[in-house]
């Protein structure tokens, strides 16, 4: 029997509304409709940025790589990740930026 090949990641979900400060109420992202579940790429996750690239199902059903502000993300935990296109995704940054924190091989067979 062949295993399913994952890895961990960080996952959160999109706030259903938030308002901008001039009072206009918002729905989700622009990307992202309220309550999607994303997978947070934590390379640039630092105390100087607002914002935060994830992986996740956008308004048009693509897996997509896109910034979001920290602030519009809730309910953060980590979980394995099993979805082939994310993981492809995941794959595909690591090769391409270089992930030596990570180690060679991220994802588990």
């Amino acid at each position: 029997m062949e295993e399913k090949k994952w890895c961990f990641g960080v996952v959160g979900n999109i706030v259903s509304e938030h308002t901008d400060e001039n009072g206009n109420v918002y729905y989700g992202t622009k990307a992202f409709t309220p309550g999607t579940k994303v997978y947070i790429d934590g390379k640039f996750w630092d105390n100087q940025r607002t914002d935060v690239s994830v992986i996740g199902r956008n308004r048009f059903g693509r897996v997509v790589l896109e910034s979001v502000p920290i602030n519009l993300i809730e309910n953060i935990r980590t979980q394995r990740i099993y979805k082939p296109q994310v993981l492809e995704i995941i794959d595909y940054l690591c090769v391409m930026e270089g992930w030596e924190r990570w180690g060679k091989n991220r994802c588990r067979p």
